[in-house]
This record gives C-alpha cells, structure tokens and sequence, in this order.
C-alpha cells in the first residue's frame, strides 16, 4: 500500500485532534497512565479513524497552511476535552464548597495523580464521578464525540471559534458548571447552616459553652451523615450530567462549522 503526501497529512491532523483530547479530556488526562501507554492509544485511535476519513488535498500543497490547520485541530480537541471534563470540574467545586462548610478545607493535600490541591470531599467527590463515568462508558462517549467532530468537521476543516453560537454556548456551559457546583453542594451547606443556627441559640442561652470548638467536631460528621444520605440523588444527577455532556459534544460540533 503506498501512502501519499495527503494521506500522511490527514493523519497527522488526526493526531493533533486527538491530542487535544488527551490534555483535558477526563481520564485520558490522568497522570497515572503512563506517557507511553496514552501516545499508542492516541495513534491507535487516529489511525483507526483515518481508514475512514476523506483525503482534503488543499491543505498539504502549502505547509505554513498545514502548521495553522494543524494548531486548529489541537484546539478544537483541547475545546472537546475541555466540555467532557468540565462535569467533573464542576463536581470537584462543590466538593470543595462542602468542605469548607464542614470546616476540612485546612487538610487540603496536593494530589500527584493530577497535580493539583485538593481537599478531601473534594477528592471524594471527583473519584465518585469518576466511577460513574467509567460504569456508564463515559469514556465511550468521549470517543464517540471524538469521532462525531470528524464528520462535521473533517481534518483540515478550520473550526470557526469566532462564531456566536460557539461564544453562547462557551457562556452556557459556563453557566452550567456554577449551577450543578450550588446544586450538589445546597444540601450539605443548608445542612450545616441550621446546625450553625443551632449553636448560635445555644451559645446565647448557654455562654459558657464552647461552640466554637463544639463545631469542629460536629460538622464533619454532620457533612458526611448529609453525603451518605444525599449519594443515591448526586449519582443520578451525575448520571444526568453525563448525558448533558454527550449532547453538548453534538452542539460543539454543529457550532463550529
């Protein structure tokens, strides 16, 4: 079989796609996978996604157009990466709101899996997600996505990022991610709010009574007593957002044509 010019440009678009997704998406962005095992995968993908994907000659006669086609095609993987994790961003805020309402924002710890601080609820709450995501083939998703793009944008196609839809829906995704962060978080914060105008009674009626100390221990058990009763709803909810994502891939897609 003899490889053209064009043919091997294609490809190397393709790369560059999927490389975009491996920086944000979630679970591909993970630095427990090795650097090795996730470059075959990348070139595995691509190279099954370009038995399929139709020859665009324009672009490989002139390589300054190739280098610009080629950066559009990482940000446009990067943008798709970055919608599929933006559910767990948004799951990881309300970790951390919870936690600084129950007090345990001081043990934050940096987490050398992503590299980043992250307090213990907040933990919980993304490997919670991530459970979810795996036991409903989230990641299938995400490559389904992935291959979606091509047919709406093939490689070489310059995704227009300039477009008010796309600016919109940036906006509303935005938007999104506050609102699932409030939502999962209301709960526990409410929760703990009632027990903190509890206190409140009690240090008028009795003063001698240390509150203050009274609250550190009881609001993290309090908080936790909140998570295990609300679970069952925030794994239906992340369910739910997990479909969002899927559907918001397809709009991404239609957006930037």
């Amino acid at each position: 079989m003899i490889i053209s010019v064009q043919q091997l440009a294609v490809l190397l678009l393709i790369v560059g796609r999927i490389l975009g997704v491996f920086i944000q998406a979630p679970l591909f962005n993970s630095r427990s996978i090795p650097f090795l095992a996730k470059t075959a995968l990348a070139v595995w993908i691509a190279i099954i996604i370009w038995m399929v994907t139709p020859v665009s000659p324009f672009f490989a006669t002139n390589f300054f157009v190739f280098l610009t086609a080629l950066v559009f095609e990482v940000a446009l993987g990067f943008v798709i990466g970055f919608i599929c994790n933006l559910i767990f961003v948004a799951i990881q805020s309300a970790g951390e709101i919870i936690d600084l309402q129950m007090g345990l924002s001081v043990a934050s710890a940096l987490d050398p899996v992503f590299g980043a601080v992250i307090s213990i609820v907040g933990r919980l709450s993304f490997f919670t997600a991530l459970i979810i995501f795996l036991a409903v083939n989230g990641h299938h998703l995400v490559l389904s996505g992935f291959h979606q793009s091509f047919i709406s944008l093939p490689a070489g196609q310059m995704a227009n990022f300039a477009s008010g839809n796309f600016v919109q829906q940036t906006i509303d995704l935005g938007s999104l991610l506050w609102l699932t962060a409030i939502k999962l978080s209301a709960p526990i914060v409410l929760l703990i709010f009632i027990s903190d105008f509890t206190f409140g009674i009690v240090s008028r009626v009795a003063p001698q009574v240390n509150v203050f100390m009274l609250g550190f221990q009881v609001k993290p058990m309090l908080g936790l007593f909140g998570l295990m009763v609300c679970m069952p709803f925030i794994v239906r909810y992340i369910d739910k957002l997990i479909e969002i994502m899927a559907q918001q891939l397809v709009v991404l897609s239609q957006v930037l044509k």
